[in-house]
């Protein structure tokens, strides 16, 4: 009994034990890995076929482009051209020669070198096709039905190979008809005499270019297939 004659209770102490955290099991553990593992499964095949997908895609866009910029190149030099060198009227060929207005310029030859569309001026030369993809079949053909009226018809063939697990290649063939734009009266040359493009060896188009007034022989090259 306290001071004031009332009884006291006795506190109450109350014991907190922590709450105890279960682990997960060797089952659960193995069962949440078999679940990633066919997850895995399933999708990795889709993400290569996605990743397919879009560098096939890529590869159309880069043949189609290269072979219509290659085919407006073509068609801008031709209709600049006084005349057809090479082939002659009615025959084919590999490759494209052309006289032009100005000796500074001429020839012009058009052909394939090294797997890409190559022009080559005076003896500037200049690859108008990318080395990502590959240019074969490159024919000529002089569709000229007179000296006044020439014309040419031009083929080729753009491809491209993916290369993956299984290698997948994409080509499409081009083909282009051109008609010179002609004049009455060609342009007085100086060096009239020099040489015109002709394959001399297996391997290789030579030709004179006009320098100082004398022919000369070019150091540029062509492949001559």
């Amino acid at each position: 009994m306290d001071r004031g004659g009332i009884l006291s209770r006795p506190a109450l102490s109350v014991t907190i034990f922590p709450r105890s955290h279960r682990g997960a099991t060797l089952i659960e553990l193995i069962l949440y890995m078999g679940i990633l593992g066919l997850v895995a499964i399933l999708t990795i095949p889709l993400l290569f076929s996605s990743a397919e997908n879009r560098m096939l895609q890529q590869t159309i866009a880069l043949v189609e482009l290269n072979g219509t910029q290659a085919v407006q190149t073509v068609t801008l030099r031709i209709r600049a051209a006084e005349r057809i060198v090479h082939p002659a009227k009615g025959q084919t060929g590999s490759y494209l020669a052309l006289q032009m207005g100005s000796e500074e310029e001429s020839p012009v030859l058009i052909g394939v070198d090294d797997g890409r569309v190559t022009v080559i001026e005076h003896t500037l030369r200049e690859s108008i096709t990318s080395a990502q993809v590959a240019v074969q079949n490159f024919e000529v053909r002089n569709t000229s039905v007179s000296d006044d009226r020439p014309s040419v018809a031009i083929t080729f063939r753009v491809s491209r190979t993916i290369r993956l697990q299984q290698p997948r290649s994409y080509h499409r063939d081009f083909a282009t008809a051109i008609s010179l734009s002609p004049v009455d009266v060609l342009a007085e040359r100086m060096c009239a005499s020099c040489a015109p493009p002709a394959c001399t060896d297996p391997l290789n188009v030579r030709w004179q270019v006009c320098q100082e007034g004398f022919c000369r022989q070019a150091t540029t090259t062509l492949m001559c297939e």
